[in-house]
């Protein structure tokens, strides 16, 4: 069984940061460490930068796919 990739969205991939905005080209993503609300150690989670002018940078759990994949 091969083991799911760690990331949802590829570079270049259309996103929507909801269904029926706009789309969105990622344009960058990185790996962030986030602390565990158990108090066990941290963990890493994907984060995305999307090409909408902002440095912001947003969890994979906030983006969908603006289309379907192939």
């Amino acid at each position: 069984m091969r083991p799911s990739p760690f990331f949802r969205y590829v570079i270049g991939s259309f996103i929507q940061l909801a269904p029926g905005a706009p789309m969105q080209r990622v344009i960058w993503r990185a790996k962030q460490l986030v602390p565990s609300i158990t108090g066990r150690q941290p963990y890493e989670v994907p984060v995305y930068r999307l090409d909408n002018e902002h440095w912001d940078c947003y969890y994979e759990h906030e983006l969908h796919a603006a289309l379907p994949p192939k």
